[in-house]
């Protein structure tokens, strides 16, 4: 547990990176774009014309140590793409940052094949191409569900020249679990618990969102902080006010993330796996 310093919070709003919108939304709802490079973990693949797909796995907490996760994987090329990687999260920091309501959807630019295979505890799910969405997707009302511990093995036959058979695994997000929270009084640090896991491939992203002005319409703004997964985090009192101030209207939410990159036969896998929660305050 770190305990954050007046230093690492400082205002800023976060920067767009059109190249990697579909790797955005591959980690659609966690950090990108963005924010503070290392804060929100990635690294930039600089290889040019290079060919990429991207699994995401959305989930859900159902019970103590089980989840529901929405499934969804891409094929695209890119140059410059920066990769998410959740395993370069090695301090807790924090940025005021706008909170960004806009939706961003996963969508290729290629065929990877007829129907992309993911394997869940013996369990195989089959996602057939969409043609019109070009991606393939778990149906809705039909999620993956999954124990904390689980591995999702996800494999693309390849469709000729378009784009090779690739494969690769990724350890799903174990589901988070909030401890006791209550709103601190001015000038109180807040201290926020989880079930960690002291995972070195997994990370954790905090938003504490609120309006700004106060009268605002909706939660406009937000203190977001890109975490280790060790468990807990104290934010000192004095970096509460703006939330603090705004009386409604405020949330935290807490979404551990993981990711994995496989590269083979001249195209790079991308597997990235996300679960949240969210509390909203008085």
């Amino acid at each position: 547990m770190l305990f954050l310093s007046d230093r690492l919070l400082m205002r800023t709003a976060p920067a767009g990176h059109d190249a990697a919108r579909l790797i955005s939304a591959v980690v659609q709802g966690l950090v990108l774009p963005v924010l503070l490079g290392a804060c929100a973990g990635s690294t930039d693949n600089q290889q040019t014309g290079q060919k990429y797909g991207a699994a995401n796995f959305v989930a859900k907490r159902t019970a103590s140590g089980q989840a529901s996760a929405s499934a969804t994987f891409v094929a695209f090329e890119g140059l410059g793409v920066p990769i998410p990687n959740s395993s370069t999260q090695q301090n807790d920091q924090c940025v005021y940052a706008a909170v960004d309501t806009s939706v961003v959807t996963a969508r290729g630019d290629r065929s990877a094949g007829s129907a992309i295979s993911i394997v869940v505890a013996g369990v195989t799910r089959t996602l057939p191409f969409s043609a019109s969405d070009l991606r393939y997707a778990t149906s809705a009302g039909a999620p993956i569900t999954y124990t904390a511990g689980d591995v999702a093995q996800v494999s693309a036959p390849g469709d000729g020249a378009s784009f090779p058979a690739v494969s690769g695994s990724v350890k799903l997000a174990e589901p988070l679990e909030l401890g006791p929270l209550s709103t601190p009084t001015t000038g109180a640090n807040l201290t926020l618990t989880w079930n960690g896991t002291n995972d070195a491939t997994a990370a954790i992203i905090l938003s504490m969102k609120y309006p700004n002005p106060v009268g605002s319409s909706y939660a406009n703004e937000q203190i977001y902080c890109a975490l280790r997964d060790d468990g807990s985090v104290t934010i000192p009192g004095g970096l509460l006010n703006p939330f603090l101030l705004a009386s409604s209207k405020r949330s935290l939410t807490l979404v551990r993330w993981r990711t994995n990159l496989v590269t083979s036969n001249g195209a790079n896998l991308h597997l990235a796996t996300s679960t949240d929660t969210t509390v909203a305050f008085p």
